[in-house]
């Protein structure tokens, strides 16, 4: 098994590093879940890091993830 992600943006990877990290037969796998690093910007304050090979699950509640304010109002499309 494989977990990978197309084109998502550093939220979608941060939830398939999860998944995959929940379940005892997949966080040793491989995964393709790099694609994020061609997306020209992201909504994260703290950008995700590939380090060694690997991306890892961060620490805390939840995904441990935290939108950049600035960039949530830049990118809006309801106004």
């Amino acid at each position: 098994m494989v977990i990978d992600n197309q084109i998502d943006g550093q939220v979608g990877t941060l939830c398939a590093v999860a998944f995959g990290a929940a379940h005892r037969a997949t966080p040793r796998r491989a995964g393709e879940l790099s694609n994020y690093l061609e997306v020209a910007d992201d909504l994260l304050a703290d950008l995700l890091v590939i380090e060694g090979g690997t991306l890892r699950v961060r620490e805390g509640a939840g995904l441990g993830l935290v939108i950049d304010p600035a960039k949530l109002e830049h990118y809006r499309l309801d106004r």
